[in-house]
């Protein structure tokens, strides 16, 4: 398992809004060999910091996703306002690659 999390901050006002482009995503990612699933996390102290935490079989199935032209369509779609106004605190991956080994 290979897990990429991105930090994120966006003014407050704005975050409901950051969540709905999500959920009304193209879904693109979905159809790409080793996705597992992609969640939106959102702090209960700090409503402007949100995490993006996508999960992958391995880290080259999260690099070809990275490279194509679906990463580079769904990211396009966003409206330029929202995209300005989010800033990619850090983008953070588990350095090792994990078996999932109970749930």
């Amino acid at each position: 398992m290979y897990v990429s999390v991105s930090r994120l901050r966006v003014a407050v006002d704005r975050s409901d809004e950051l969540i709905a482009a999500f959920t009304q995503r193209a879904g693109l990612v979905e159809n790409h060999d080793g996705f597992v699933d992609l969640q939106v996390w959102r702090s209960d102290r700090d409503p402007a910091e949100v995490l993006m935490v996508s999960r992958w079989r391995d880290r080259d199935s999260f690099k070809a996703y990275m490279k194509s032209e679906d990463h580079r369509v769904s990211h396009a779609r966003m409206d330029p306002g929202l995209k300005n106004a989010i800033k990619l605190e850090r983008l953070e991956h588990l350095q090792q690659t994990y078996e999932v080994v109970a749930q």
